[in-house]
């Protein structure tokens, strides 16, 4: 996302998150399609492109130049196939595509963004499990289950497929390479401790050790990733993904928390964070302010084009010297509508996105691609966000954003709250509960 002008929180919120388990070969719970009940599914399938001249409608939101060339790179391989692109900007897409959806006229490709899970109870998204079956795409594409739904839409992981990601992210720590150095200190670090230690030591000398953003609640990044590192993943995606009975208030999430607010607490994080948004932060950090910043690589373009030489990358470490990697991550997704007449051409586009042809183009575009080893090679931070995603693919720990999925609400839920913890209103027990409340009342 290293291309994206608007505010890397919002996308989080609305990009749906990318999930671990279909990183490595899933369960037959996660297969594609393997407890589908949706009457819309296409069975038998074909994925033959049909060789007349069709024309594909496709909606989405995607402000990088992802979409738009992935269309066209589809159509250099299949001439007869036109695209016609319905483009909104992402504060009136969730708004637009429910009802463009629900229309005779639906889009036959639509970016699927979080709230849409809405249109799986009316039978308006088309369970594209037998595409899957027939493609292969449990072996092609991390981060399915976050676009399986169960049957009411309201749980993630289980029940139908729905999509593919185009392109995936994930977050990790950037860090001022010259600072690094005149500091001397030593990076990566081993551990989240080690890493909190040369907060410490950064902040001693005058500087704001991790640069963050809290007004439209950039805060969600650094919390997502702590959460990463010490919830069990079977636990942070089961609450995540809306799993009734999941919760969020044990004593990983505890600890999570705490670090958070220890590290506002104590001074480590930009001053009057609650006044600076998140797209500020990363501004100030390729100015030159500070010496870390936890973001996403959507942030890359701006970090790089601002430090050059001296902007690094590393991924989040673990909690124990020498254990899994693990961070949260979201996507670009692309659904099926169920009343599109062309169905199998608009599969097999989702299909295209999994290729080497279309890695070229998502790596362009600041995105990961779905098969890590295509990405191209790149130096500089560049290189280091490649080694990075790799490494997350490697040790399965892609996670995804705990607002994305649990419930509609969730995001401004943990906005509020984290202006709250942040500007001391909450303790860390009562910042956990509101989530979990609002979570309850959702999946009640």
């Amino acid at each position: 996302m290293s291309h994206v002008p608007a505010p890397p929180s919002r996308r989080a919120f609305l990009a749906a998150a990318a999930g671990s388990s279909l990183l490595v070969a899933c369960g037959s719970s996660l297969t594609p399609g393997a407890k589908s009940s949706d009457a819309n599914s296409a069975s038998p399938v074909s994925t033959a492109v049909p060789t007349e001249k069709i024309t594909l409608v496709v909606a989405d939101a995607d402000d990088t130049t992802m979409t738009p060339e992935l269309l066209a790179a589809f159509r250099e391989k299949y001439p007869n196939v036109s695209f016609k692109r319905q483009y909104t900007g992402w504060d009136d897409y969730l708004k637009s595509i429910n009802t463009t959806m629900s229309a005779d006229s639906a889009p036959d490709i639509a970016q699927f963004v979080s709230g849409m899970n809405n249109l799986v109870k009316g039978h308006l998204l088309l369970d594209v499990g037998g595409y899957g079956k027939a493609y292969g795409w449990a072996g092609k594409f991390p981060g399915l289950d976050q676009i399986t739904f169960s049957a009411d839409g309201k749980t993630a992981g289980t029940g139908a497929l729905y999509g593919v990601p185009g392109g995936l992210s994930f977050e990790g720590v950037y860090y001022n390479k010259a600072k690094v150095r005149k500091l001397g200190l030593t990076v990566p670090p081993a551990t989240v401790a080690e890493l909190e230690a040369l907060f410490e030591k950064a902040k001693a000398t005058g500087e704001t050790a991790l640069v963050a953003g809290n007004l439209d609640g950039g805060l969600n990044h650094p919390f997502n990733v702590l959460l990463s590192v010490h919830l069990k993943p079977a636990d942070r995606e089961a609450w995540a993904f809306g799993r009734k009975g999941a919760k969020i208030t044990g004593p990983e999430a505890v600890t999570a928390a705490s670090t958070l607010k220890r590290w506002v607490d104590k001074g480590y994080v930009t001053p009057k964070v609650n006044g600076t948004s998140d797209n500020d932060a990363t501004a100030a950090f390729a100015k030159g302010e500070g010496v870390f910043r936890i973001s996403g690589n959507w942030a890359a373009a701006a970090v790089d084009k601002g430090l050059g030489e001296n902007a690094g990358l590393f991924t989040m470490p673990p909690s124990t010297e020498g254990g899994p990697l693990r961070t949260t991550g979201a996507g670009v997704y692309y659904c099926v509508s169920s009343k599109s007449k062309n169905q199998s051409a608009a599969a097999a586009f989702l299909d295209f996105c999994a290729t080497r042809q279309a890695s070229a183009v998502t790596a362009k575009a600041g995105f990961m691609a779905p098969d890590a080893g295509a990405m191209p090679h790149q130096t500089g931070l560049l290189g280091d966000v490649r080694t990075g995603w790799q490494a997350i693919v490697k040790d399965s720990g892609l996670q995804p954003f705990i607002q994305n999925a649990s419930t509609p609400t969730m995001p401004d839920t943990l906005t509020t709250q984290l202006q709250l913890l942040a500007g001391g209103k909450v303790t860390v027990e009562k910042f956990l509960a509101a989530l979990q409340a609002d979570f309850d009342q959702f999946h009640s």
